[in-house]
């Protein structure tokens, strides 16, 4: 038998993830994400959640940050000020909806994306194969709402993004699972991967494995470091000392090796630390352009608007940003940063305390989360909003509150 809720919580889950990365919905206009917020907001209501003082305080400090950038540049941007409110909304109306396993489904979900991306991945090698799925199916996932072209937007099923360059590599293709690029599809791979850690309290695992082979897929330099990073900290915080002295030298030896011999990793790092030249901005390029705009406004930022990010400046080449940690503290300034990831390590680190894990893990998490930033602007996605909401499901609340243990929600459901 169906179970309902499950299936209402996943697609909300879903929903989560698609607004933060799938390109027919999150490079929609901001009409489609005010529509698909009727759902989240009914499952809330229907389920009598309580709406938490902090979303509240979240909401107006928001408000603040734009009333400030507002006074400061003249500038109201309606579009761009109501999307905010709406993403921070549509983030915290599902994960108070669905509850404490919302990132087990989260993982269940990119567990899914992972099996289901390998399969179209692998049949694009076959030429014939991948002209069908760019040129016959694709098409008809054409969503009429994207009306911003400026970027290119690569061809997709919803489920899969025909997007494999990259990387200078001649035979191998990039699976870019259904999110933009292949980058970003690690990256939240590698949140799916910390979550489970902190869930299961192993690595080993036939889950955690479909998600290290889903971050292999992607070739991704930034996934393949946050990997290595994770793995290395699931060591460095294990209570077996034994364990601990054998596998951490052992994988720092086999991260120095891949540096050195795979031109990807090692080459193409010290390819961008010379940016000088380069046609786009660079990760590292792009850090030091942000950095000497987050200095000139370092307490309310630029805003995300493209008047006020860029002065005016218009040229895609010219204002292309893909450093979202730098670029998150040029746009919000100190203030909203320092918060902003306050509230990540504090759900990081009251998960970790829920499921009985090593405080220290939740902090090696955050810098994974900080290496995955580095190379992709997430921090304005919905899901990432959703992430400094986390720990609102782990507080000490009573059911009537709408927060159950895992345990309580297998019986309720």
């Amino acid at each position: 038998m169906i179970n309902q809720t499950k299936v209402i919580d996943y697609t909300l889950i879903f929903l989560l993830i698609a607004f933060s990365g799938i390109p027919f919905f999150y490079r929609a206009h901001v009409i489609m994400i005010a529509m698909c917020l009727v759902a989240p907001l009914f499952v809330f209501v229907y389920r009598k959640r309580k709406i938490d003082k902090f979303i509240i305080y979240y909401l107006v400090f928001a408000l603040l940050i734009q009333a400030a950038q507002m006074l400061k540049f003249y500038y109201f941007p309606l579009q761009t000020f109501l999307g905010l409110h709406l993403r921070i909304l549509f983030a915290y109306l599902i994960i108070r909806a669905v509850g404490i396993r919302s990132i087990e489904y989260y993982v269940d979900v990119l567990k899914v994306f992972v099996l289901c991306s390998l399969i179209i991945y692998l049949s694009t090698y076959i030429a014939v194969v991948e002209h069908f799925w760019i040129n016959t199916v694709a098409p008809n996932f054409d969503n009429p709402l994207i009306t911003n072209r400026s970027y290119h937007i690569w061809p997709n099923i919803i489920l899969y993004t025909f997007n494999s360059q990259g990387e200078g590599l001649m035979f191998l293709k990039r699976n870019s699972g259904p999110f933009w690029e292949p980058g970003a599809f690690a990256g939240f791979l590698i949140i799916a991967l910390l979550f489970n850690i902190i869930r299961k309290g192993r690595l080993n695992n036939k889950t955690n494995w479909i998600l290290i082979l889903g971050v292999l897929s992607t070739l991704s330099t930034s996934g393949y470091i946050a990997l290595v990073f994770v793995i290395l900290s699931y060591f460095i915080t294990q209570r077996n000392l034994v364990r601990k002295m054998i596998y951490v030298p052992l994988l720092i030896l086999i991260s120095i090796i891949l540096f050195l011999s795979v031109d990807f990793i090692g080459a193409k790092i010290q390819r961008k630390l010379s940016f000088t030249n380069q046609t786009y901005n660079t990760r590292f390029k792009s850090a030091k352009l942000d950095v000497e705009d987050f200095i000139a406004n370092p307490f309310v930022g630029l805003g995300r608007s493209e008047k006020t990010r860029f002065k005016g400046e218009s040229n895609d080449r010219t204002i292309h940003r893909n450093n979202g940690v730098t670029n998150f503290l040029a746009m919000y300034g100190l203030f909203v940063f320092v918060f902003y990831f306050g509230m990540i390590f504090k759900s990081l680190k009251t998960m970790c305390i829920y499921y009985d894990r090593p405080i220290k893990f939740a902090f090696l998490a955050l810098l994974a989360v900080f290496i995955i930033g580095f190379a992709e602007v997430y921090f304005t996605k919905v899901f990432f909003f959703g992430l400094t909401m986390l720990h609102l499901l782990y507080q000490p609340r009573s059911q009537e509150d709408g927060v159950l243990s895992e345990k309580d929600e297998e019986v309720a459901s």
